[in-house]
């Protein structure tokens, strides 16, 4: 049997769908696993997907959330940001480049493994920069940025593959919540590393050692805790129905997949600038925001607030979005809302520090924390925080809401990464040339308002509150780039959600 013929039997052994329940026929059940009691408190069980989701979310803790640290501290934590621009340059371009082919990677080496390789990448990143207080070696940062970027190709995949995989339809929001505010923790509780170990350095230098090696053992645990979860495979949800895992496909059949994704759901387009802008907004507020206008300590301590802003921000928007008062489409279109008039605001309000602000003249007195002008401007960086998290959420529960297929799922993922890894590494080479502040601030603005605008076509008439079932020609073989996938053989496109139908040979 050849190896297109055996996918295609795999394909069609897939149970059939009961389109009433919303879910696989009853043949397909399996045995929900039961909880550990102790005392009055039930714990999930190991192999559930809340205990599988809560420990994908503590490694995102301890290696992304480490990594937002160094981030969101201003040029890396360095006086100069021209050194992180040029690292972050050449880790979003890899990143970017590997994206969409990085789930048949993932596929082969197995989830665990895959965001056990990711930890790793991400500890070199921390560790450059601690060698660049000493050596000035830019050579090294550079090599760990793509290290790091080869890394989060394969973090991603693995983590976007179960995350968006393992929840029943109306556990998205809760579980996405759930990830982002434990992933969102770990960078608030990382941040209080540099607030306390500069907590004496009020001027505008970099960081000190203690900072980056703390950082750089956490992230390796992160590595060390992926190697405990189990594979998707043996994960039951709540309703009974299993999780599928894909036979491994090559990296030309991943490509081919992309365009079949684009046939497969054409309004998917509309999403693209939404992704592209995603992350474009985290180099002006880091590094032409408070990598500007604070001293050394003052931008760790904003830091922690930043991040409990994302934290807040995503819990209290995935909750709003799983609320059973509305119907599933008018949550899409109430979010759209918040999140516009939110974005909006918070931009105004960032009118007045841009207009204190000069790329080519330094402030000659840094605010520092204790100082009763810095209130206000790190009152913004927290909004700044909040807007992110709510952008990310949004993402990723409207992806959930346009199918429930994992195969489809992780090819959305996979864009939602890729285009904002492209724009990420275009905003960091237009800081490293010195972009002026009103230009960056300018680009930051009308890219998320003018994304937002292009996306509602897409909220209005691709977000339903039922699931219809129309054929479709297009079939994809194996897993979808960037987040990875767990199903075989997608033979339906669906109005709103989508469902693996089978289909004979």
């Amino acid at each position: 049997m050849s190896y297109d013929e055996k996918l295609e039997s795999e394909a069609t052994a897939l149970p059939k769908p009961d389109m009433e329940a919303g879910r696989v026929a009853d043949a397909d059940m399996a045995t929900v696993a039961r909880g550990y009691k102790i005392g009055p408190i039930t714990l999930p069980a190991y192999r559930s997907p809340l205990a599988q989701t809560i420990m994908i979310a503590f490694v995102c803790f301890l290696v992304v959330g480490m990594f937002n640290v160094i981030a969101s501290l201003g040029g890396a934590g360095q006086v100069d940001a021209t050194t992180s621009d040029n690292a972050n340059i050449v880790l979003y371009s890899v990143f970017a480049g590997l994206g969409l082919v990085s789930g048949s990677i993932c596929n082969y080496l197995g989830p665990k493994i895959t965001l056990a390789i990711g930890g790793v990448g991400y500890a070199l990143f921390a560790a450059s920069f601690w060698s660049f207080n000493h050596t000035k070696n830019d050579g090294f940062v550079l090599f760990a940025g793509a290290a790091c970027g080869f890394s989060a190709a394969f973090l991603w995949t693995a983590e976007g593959t179960m995350l968006m995989s393992y929840p029943t339809e109306d556990q998205k929001g809760r579980y996405i919540s759930l990830f982002w505010v434990i992933w969102s923790m770990g960078a608030v509780i990382g941040s209080i590393i540099p607030t306390v170990e500069n907590w004496s350095n009020v001027t505008s230098g970099s960081v000190n050692d203690g900072t980056y090696i703390a950082l750089f053992i956490l992230m390796l645990c992160g590595s060390i805790v992926a190697l405990f979860l189990v594979h998707p495979s043996k994960v039951v949800r709540d309703d009974g129905t299993k999780v599928y895992v894909v036979q491994h496909a090559s990296m030309l059949q991943e490509l081919k997949n992309v365009v079949k994704s684009i046939r497969m759901e054409p309004w998917i387009i509309l999403f693209f600038p939404y992704s592209f802008a995603g992350l474009w907004y985290g180099t002006y507020q880091s590094n032409d925001f408070n990598g500007y206008f604070f001293n050394v300590r003052t931008r760790s301590f904003n830091a922690i607030w930043y991040n409990v802003a994302q934290m807040v921000s995503a819990g209290l928007f995935g909750l709003f979005l799983d609320i059973k008062y509305f119907k599933r489409r008018t949550r899409a279109i109430l979010g759209w809302i918040i999140m516009f008039v939110t974005l909006n605001a918070v931009l105004i309000g960032g009118i007045w520090p841009l207009r204190a602000s000069d790329r080519n003249t330094s402030v000659a007195h840094p605010l520092d924390v204790q100082d009763s002008a810095a209130g206000g401007y790190i009152a913004l960086y927290f909004f700044y925080g909040f807007i992110d998290g709510a952008w990310q959420c949004y993402a990723y529960w409207i992806m959930g809401t346009l199918s429930n297929d994992p195969l489809i799922l992780s090819m959305y993922g996979a864009f939602y990464k890729v285009f904002g890894a492209v724009g990420s590494a275009i905003v960091a080479s237009l800081d490293a040339q010195k972009k002026s502040y009103v230009d960056m601030f300018g680009s930051y603005w009308g890219l998320t308002a003018g994304a937002m605008i292009i996306m509602l076509p897409l909220v209005l008439k691709r977000v339903t509150n039922t699931s219809i079932v129309v054929e479709n020609e297009a079939t994809m073989v194996g897993a979808g780039g960037g987040q990875g996938a767990l199903a075989v053989g997608v033979n339906a496109e669906v109005e709103g959600e989508e469902l693996a139908k089978e289909k004979s040979p």
